[in-house]
């Protein structure tokens, strides 16, 4: 069956949606829950991975590297759920990473501004001709994390396959049209689509085992076949190509590993100045 992926600019407002979606389906239902799981299989704070789903880079928060370490932790945890079919994802930054798998349906639901002004009044117990300022600061921080994290503006139309605005429409019409649109033949799985996933799947779950040695791999499967790309100077090359086949190889479902270096020439100029 499909895989249903639901954002929107209120985690809150997102969750209401997906819960009656996933109530409505039949589906099993994943969200921010599995984080306890994911913190305590990598020894990593909950509240670090929140942070990470929510805030960009800052001099005085996370830094690129642990951003994306902590993002790629989630996302190994995200997709090995999604593999399971018959799923309601939400809030854990899903509709980023699953880009060609066709039988998972991206949602984005956008607040009725009236509501999410209400909603952030009550929550952050700020005065109401503040809000807007603050809906703004969060847009432009949502463009950037998600900019930042995967390389696509997250709040791009063009990434989604279906917009609800609740403006104009109720939840209840939401949900029933999520519904409705996840049925359409080409939200079911395919042969390509089922396979595109499973190869992000265990894509994701090679980076990670590279993760604290290799930060700056790239990871693509194909079937069994892995490829890696990493950075490094060319001394380093051989050394490097053995360990990250040796670390990859160890992972179940892989098959082959190919690792290409490229020659890191920022480091390489730093050393030349010496």
């Amino acid at each position: 069956m499909s895989i249903i992926i639901i954002s929107s600019d209120s985690y809150k407002t997102g969750r209401q949606i997906a819960e009656r979606v996933a109530k409505a389906m039949g589906y099993d239902y994943v969200d921010r829950e599995i984080l306890e799981t994911v913190a305590e299989k990598h020894s990593t704070p909950e509240a670090k991975l929140m942070r990470a789903l929510d805030e960009p880079p800052s001099f005085m928060g996370l830094s690129s590297r642990l951003r994306n370490q902590y993002l790629a932790y989630i996302q190994e945890a995200t997709l090995a759920q999604l593999l399971e079919d018959n799923v309601v994802c939400h809030g854990l930054a899903a509709h980023m990473y699953v880009l060609g798998v066709s039988h998972a349906l991206r949602v984005r639901v956008l607040s009725d501004p009236e509501d999410l002004a209400r909603q952030m009044t009550s929550e952050k117990n700020i005065a109401p001709e503040k809000v807007k300022k603050l809906i703004k600061k969060q847009e432009r921080q949502s463009k950037r994390w998600s900019t930042d994290a995967f390389h696509l503006n997250e709040t791009d139309p063009a990434n989604y396959d279906l917009i609800i605005g609740l403006s104009q429409i109720d939840p209840d019409e939401a949900v029933k049209t999520i519904t409705d649109t996840v049925g359409y033949r080409k939200f079911k799985p395919m042969t390509y689509s089922i396979k595109c996933l499973q190869d992000k799947e265990l894509a994701s779950r090679v980076r990670v085992a590279l993760l604290e040695r290799f930060p700056d791999a790239k990871v693509l499967a194909d079937g069994s076949t892995v490829v890696v790309e990493t950075r490094a100077l060319k001394r380093e090359k051989r050394k490097r190509i053995e360990a990250i086949k040796g670390l990859a190889g160890e992972i179940k479902g892989v098959g082959y590993v190919e690792v290409h270096v490229i020659n890191d020439i920022f480091r390489q100029a730093a050393e030349s100045y010496r």
